[in-house]
């Protein structure tokens, strides 16, 4: 299906805004248009805050990581009095890219191509071949910084002076989330992917339920039919849209999928300190924050996803395993976490085959928009909120929990 001439036409979303139950689809253009990408980037990305990491990957001054957000290339560090700070990787001088991959750069950074050093707090300390130039001040030409807050761990980052603090762009979410002890989280396994899918089929993956009994049906499957509860949908405030399910144990470690044998009794960790002094009642909450930050809370660990977009057509995803830190203190750590990284071995390769085919799929020239099942509600919102931000039309929640532009 090609793209209208004009694809900022509100009238070729009408169908995305009714109820769940009658509501279609995106048009396959929104998961294929370089076009559309190009609105999404300069509309939604650079005008959100976006998951980009957590801190407890540079636990030491100086301890960097490098990535590439929409095209954006950024160097995330630890300065020397702890703070968390980024920057665009690029030198002053001349743009080249400093820093690659991760490291220590305590001692400074260095551009590779003529050698201007900057601290880690982004002042210009070295400018060789400058000496002799008029009016050079090294004050007014340290590395550019990238507006950047913390949510715990969680480090946000977004390119608009205008944008929401975090606080308020999380809203109710941080509320939800505190019996999980965000605060103390570490992560300790970090896999990246290489996904030929738009990201946004990513997002939609992570809030779909109905294909669990597809995707998963030898894997996920055996474990989601333990709900005490129905599933709850959340998010009154702030720009977020998630889930609370109510269930007994722990959901990060799949029954008889890739235990340990020689460890027979071996459930898993107890559930942390907040959940253990009956806080809240027991489940998992799965906030999916605009527009494209996917983190799921368990009892007894949390994981999330880094979706780095890298074009219409083509993602970086990186899956992150957290522990609170007094479980990752424990003696039998690394014994009982292996149960939960083995789940993750096998259930995100799974989700990456189905996103691919999709993103297949959605390319043909015979493809249409299709109908929302009664189990994708939460998918049905976030595309709401996707297209109003990039139509730059206000939109507001109901109290049944469906956006509309008004």
């Amino acid at each position: 299906m090609n793209a209208p001439r004009e694809m900022l036409d509100p009238a070729a979303y009408d169908k995305i805004w009714r109820p769940y139950l009658e509501a279609e689809t995106l048009p396959p253009w929104c998961y294929t248009s370089p076009e559309w990408y190009a609105l999404e980037v300069e509309r939604l990305f650079m005008k959100s805050w976006n998951l980009i990491g957590h801190a407890s990957r540079i636990p030491e001054p100086g301890d960097y990581f490098t990535l590439d957000f929409s095209g954006i290339p950024l160097i995330v560090l630890r300065d020397r009095d702890g703070t968390v700070r980024a920057f665009a990787n690029s030198c002053r001088h001349r743009g080249t890219q400093m820093l690659g991959g991760e490291g220590n750069c305590k001692s400074g950074i260095k551009c590779p191509y003529h050698g201007w050093v900057y601290a880690p707090d982004g002042r210009l300390t070295g400018a060789p071949g400058m000496e002799d130039c008029h009016d050079f001040d090294k004050a007014k030409w340290g590395l550019k910084a990238v507006r950047l807050e913390k949510w715990g761990g969680f480090l946000f980052a977004t390119f608009d002076p205008e944008t929401v603090p975090l606080a308020e762009w999380l809203g109710d979410a941080a509320q939800y989330a505190k019996p999980y002890g965000i605060d103390r989280l570490k992560v300790t396994r970090r896999e990246v992917y290489d996904v030929r899918c738009n990201w946004k089929l990513y997002a939609e993956n992570f809030k779909d339920n109905s294909h669990i009994k597809t995707v998963h049906v030898n894997t996920l499957y055996r474990q989601v039919l333990n709900y005490t509860g129905p599933l709850q949908y959340l998010g009154e405030r702030g720009e977020w849209y998630g889930a609370f399910l109510p269930h007994e144990g722990t959901r990060t470690i799949l029954d008889g999928v890739g235990k340990d044998e020689s460890a027979p009794g071996v459930k898993g960790f107890p559930a942390i300190h907040e959940f253990a002094n009956g806080a809240i009642e027991a489940g998992s909450f799965y906030p999916s924050i605009y527009p494209g930050t996917c983190i799921g809370m368990c009892i007894d660990s949390a994981w999330f996803l880094e979706i780095l977009p890298r074009g219409p057509d083509r993602m970086t995803l990186a899956v992150n395993l957290c522990f609170h830190e007094e479980t990752v203190a424990r003696p039998d750590f690394e014994e009982i976490a292996d149960l939960y990284y083995k789940r993750m071995a096998i259930a995100v390769p799974e989700d990456n085959e189905a996103n691919e085919n999709m993103q297949i799929g959605l390319s043909s020239a015979h493809s249409r928009p299709g109908r929302m099942g009664h189990m994708e509600l939460a998918v049905s919102h976030m595309n709401q909120a996707w297209v109003a931000k990039v139509l730059g039309q206000p939109f507001t929640r109901r109290l049944e929990g469906v956006y509309s532009v008004v």
